[in-house]
């Protein structure tokens, strides 16, 4: 094939190199030289084509498959990663707290422990969790996330000896009984629908 000394496009140069039946050294350096532009590309091109392609209808092997399983459980266990100063569960003010706490039956100071995370995920009934994933629309594994996040500090303003600090996640039934909830709530929320 003969090449054109005419100003052509890249696209055009590249089309015509790789029609060629052979693809050596001799080949290349006849379009870098008529092409002087598109030395970069052609080199990067004929690269590509003199590479083999590999075979990958091989199975795995088993010491392959339990290197992929494992990596996934560790993935899986990590969690997922919230963004730096984001907490899903901020939404649950005004008008979206007020519903979620008539949706559950409780009172809205549990919702604000659940929005302040001082309720412990792991100490949290499935079907709550569920709930709340339903209400803010995001997967189950991001409200545990944000759950897992440190408790906020307190925003009131009073005097005190010292600094305040964070206190400890409780469990969910402990916020239950701190809000006075009934005994058949209790008993309500509480149950794992599992």
């Amino acid at each position: 094939m003969t090449i054109s000394a005419t100003p052509t496009s890249l696209a055009d140069v590249l089309d015509r190199f790789q029609m060629e039946e052979v693809h050596d050294g001799a080949v290349l350096a006849r379009y870098v030289e008529a092409h002087p532009q598109f030395a970069l590309q052609l080199i990067d091109l004929s690269r590509l084509l003199a590479t083999p392609e590999a075979d990958d209808q091989e199975p795995l092997s088993a010491l392959h498959k339990s290197r992929i399983d494992a990596a996934w459980i560790v993935h899986k266990a990590a969690g997922p990663e919230l963004p730096k100063g984001s907490n899903p569960l901020d939404a649950f003010v005004g008008e979206r707290a007020k519903a979620l706490a008539a949706m559950l039956g409780v009172p809205r100071q549990v919702v604000t422990c659940l929005r302040e995370r001082k309720v412990d995920p792991a100490r949290t009934p499935r079907p709550i969790l569920r709930t709340l994933s339903d209400a803010l629309a995001i997967p189950e594994a991001h409200v545990i996330a944000a759950m897992r996040q440190p408790p906020l500090l307190a925003r009131r303003s009073y005097k005190a000896d010292g600094k305040p600090s964070a206190a400890a996640q409780v469990s969910f039934e402990q916020v239950l009984i701190d809000a006075n909830v009934s005994d058949a709530d209790r008993a309500r929320l509480l149950a794992d629908g599992d």
